[in-house]
């Protein structure tokens, strides 16, 4: 069935989910000076994570900064620790220039978002700005509750219209939710487009489906099903557990979730780790406002994971048969489309793993939803900016750990990579999304960008030389 075809039916989905959960759209409702989308004057760029759960300020590193790059003159950003260098680094190569940053507490552990509200010397310029250009624009990370209640003090405070330029709180929850979204995706794609699932609403139970699918499938997974990427993944080894009894394994879990940062809150997704994946691609979408039209679908990348937990590392563009580009491109367009129904607005992307189905063709399973930007969403859209609304013929995206001790710092990032960085007008280079932790190693979160994507690799491949070897994930 086509996407065309299945419109109708997708309405259906998308209503019933507003009847059974009307918050979908009520929480929409922040008073008489916000709306959804994006409006006129400058923008406030808050790339803040935590809030996200098991996501803490010592998790998250400099990752706030990755917006950063999307930035224009005369817009707000707000990090936890400004870095001049970096901010240096984004004037002179990038041309961003006439941009505040702001510096919320770096160690606070109330989302920035929050911290905005609450801290004078935070408020009051963005305040100040709003006054100035009778509107403006918020561009969170995440638009969780603590995005929406800013925007609403600053527009009460200003009596001037806020923007927010991201999903309702509700949808924003949901659709990160990978249970709720695994959920969807049956309603909508079918039965088989997700891995075998369950929820747990207890120790005990979450015991009982582990033991379960050891037995038939010798390993499983349990996940915080809320949290980013793979901050909750737990896979569990028979071979590391003292017996797989299910008292054993409940004990087993209770220990290794709260090693995690869990709250012990429930369900948490109980399911079967996929074995014999062959890919890992992920829809990049951008879901407007109804009234402006359908989903898009803007890339299909592929990502690079690694480790037990299978973290993100980086992504390339995809190479699929045409057929199953075309298929994964029309599932999104479908999922997106029911989004978009219940208050989702912006970027958003939805991860998939590809694995030999036992005739042979290709089985695709939707793993989640990343209602909110990403690792590979921001550098996408980085360099359309700086190409002028132009994707770039070749890509590819680091989010790497390096052991790379002579380098330290945004300065001597760029010292070491020189004349493969990327410079405002280039046609092709590399760039850096944000400035590098003072840490054991290094965090190398950047993008190549070419004509074509041969080049990009090679551009890749100069940068990890200049740099050091991988730090592999555990």
């Amino acid at each position: 069935m086509t996407f065309v075809k299945r419109i109708g039916s997708l309405q259906e989905i998308a209503a019933a989910l507003v009847r059974d959960e009307p918050a979908l759209l009520s929480s929409l409702d922040f008073g008489p000076f916000v709306r959804q989308g994006i409006g006129p004057g400058p923008s406030v760029w808050i790339g803040d994570q935590v809030g996200i759960p098991l996501l803490s300020p010592d998790r998250v590193g400099n990752h706030d900064h990755r917006l950063a790059p999307l930035a224009v003159e005369g817009d707000i950003v707000v990090v936890r620790t400004r870095d001049p260098a970096f901010e240096a680094y984004l004037a002179d190569h990038l041309g961003i220039r006439g941009v505040t940053f702001l510096e919320a507490d770096a160690t606070g552990l109330s989302p920035v978002a929050e911290q905005c509200r609450s801290t004078p010397r935070l408020l009051e310029p963005l305040a100040k700005t709003l006054r100035d250009h009778g509107s403006m624009t918020l561009q969170p990370f995440v638009s969780n509750g603590h995005a929406w209640r800013l925007a609403a003090d600053l527009g009460a405070l200003a009596g001037s219209t806020v923007h927010v330029a991201g999903p309702g709180p509700r949808a924003m929850r949901r659709s990160n939710d990978k249970l709720w979204f695994w959920a969807l995706a049956r309603k909508i794609v079918g039965a088989g487009s997700v891995p075998p699932t369950w929820a747990a609403y207890g120790p005990s139970g979450a015991a009982g489906h582990v033991a379960h699918l050891i037995r038939r499938y010798g390993q499983a997974v349990v996940k915080v099903p809320d949290s980013a990427g793979a901050a909750g993944n737990l896979r569990i080894d028979p071979e590391k557990l003292p017996s797989c009894s299910v008292s054993a394994i409940r004990t087993f879990l209770l220990h290794q979730l709260a090693a995690l940062g869990w709250d012990e809150t429930y369900p948490v997704l109980v399911g079967v780790w996929e074995s014999g994946v062959t890919q890992s691609p992920s829809a990049q979408v951008r879901i407007p406002a109804p009234e402006d039209g359908p989903p898009a679908v803007l890339a299909v990348s592929e990502q690079a994971v690694e480790g037990e937990t299978g973290a993100f590392v980086g992504a390339r563009p995809a190479h699929l048969p045409p057929v199953l580009h075309a298929r994964i491109i029309d599932e999104a367009v479908a999922i997106g489309t029911v989004l978009q129904r219940i208050g989702y607005f912006g970027p958003c992307s939805f991860d998939a793993v590809l694995r030999d189905g036992r005739d042979g063709t290709a089985e695709v399973h939707w793993i989640e939803c990343n209602g909110r930007w990403s690792g590979v969403s921001i550098p996408l859209a980085a360099v359309a900016r700086l190409r002028h609304g132009q994707s770039a013929g070749g890509i590819v995206i680091f989010q790497d750990k390096l052991v790379a001790p002579h380098i330290t710092g945004t300065a001597g990032l760029c010292a070491a990579l020189g004349d493969l960085l990327y410079r405002d007008g280039d046609a092709e280079g590399l760039m850096i999304l944000s400035p590098p932790p003072d840490d054991d190693y290094l965090v190398f979160n950047a993008v190549a960008m070419a004509e074509s994507q041969p080049r990009a690799e090679d551009i890749a491949q100069a940068a990890l030389s200049r740099l050091g070897s991988r730090v592999q994930s555990p």
